[in-house]
């Protein structure tokens, strides 16, 4: 690694030392605010906070390196074992990880303005935390929708998981050419009937390339949704993915779109009644 790869690693040490200070304050503030656990499953609970905190640290670091995808991918599976021996839903893991994104916020910010850091790199660090923050959020997703034993092809490929009773996160992720388009459209209408839904976000974070063709597939299950009482909602929609769908012509005012399932979740949660397209 050269001197300069070395330097970007490192640049905001100071600020991953902070949380890691901070973290046995942060859990015992989760903790209080979430007791309705025994007293095996609250010490296990604790235990993944830790974990979970020291994984949300490292994210201040080189963003999309293996190391780091190879630190989320191995926090998440240990994870979804720990949690389904637990019999703990993935809603309890989401709304932890909403919580120490607010909280190690408030760190990162108030250590900022104790180093009185300019407002480009305060940018740059919130940033890395939030991508880290999503990304441990879809990983997890994905990890605790996929099975252990052997299942049908569109079950890996099509994972739909309930966050809620009325909630839905379906991670796309890879290319969606016509055989996979209509094993999404049969698999979100008839999941999405059977769970009860009434928003299924679908998030395209993972999905490499959007044109006409996998627009066309998105809008018509969209649509079949919408006839069977299901909103959509897209997230995830990286900014290379926006500028190719602009020069295309492709129009997507009549969905709704978040850039992140965090900020769509909160948003779904406190406006349920209002969301209209």
């Amino acid at each position: 690694m050269s001197m300069k790869a070395v330097q970007d690693e490192n640049k905001y040490l100071d600020f991953i030392n902070r949380i890691f200070e901070s973290k046995s304050g942060l859990i015992q503030e989760r903790a209080n605010n979430d007791s309705s656990y025994s007293n095996i499953v609250d010490v296990s609970l604790r235990k993944w906070r830790g974990d979970s905190i020291e994984v949300l640290a490292h994210s201040l670091r080189m963003a999309d390196t293996d190391t780091q995808q190879g630190i989320i991918e191995k926090w998440a599976c240990s994870s979804v074992t720990l949690f389904k021996q637990l019999d703990v839903s993935l809603e309890v893991a989401i709304s932890d990880l909403h919580f120490f994104r607010r909280v190690i916020g408030e760190v990162i910010k108030a250590e900022a303005i104790d180093k009185e850091l300019s407002i480009e790199t305060f940018y740059d660090l919130l940033s890395r935390f939030h991508s880290g923050v999503d990304r441990a959020i879809f990983r997890i997703t994905i990890a605790y929708s996929h099975p252990l034993s052997d299942a049908i092809s569109s079950e890996l490929s099509i994972p739909i998981v309930k966050v809620t009773d009325s909630i839905a996160i379906l991670p796309l992720i890879g290319d969606i050419d016509s055989t996979r388009a209509k094993d999404l459209m049969e698999r979100a209408l008839t999941k999405g009937s059977a769970l009860g839904l009434q928003y299924l976000i679908i998030d395209l974070s993972g999905v490499s390339v959007v044109d006409t063709m996998v627009a066309d597939q998105l809008f018509k299950v969209v649509a079949a949704l919408k006839l069977s009482g299901i909103q959509a909602v897209l997230t995830g929609i990286r900014p290379e993915i926006a500028q190719t769908m602009v020069n295309l012509g492709i129009v997507i005012n009549h969905i709704p779109t978040f850039a992140s399932l965090h900020t769509a979740l909160i948003h779904l949660q406190k406006n349920k009644s209002t969301l209209s397209y």
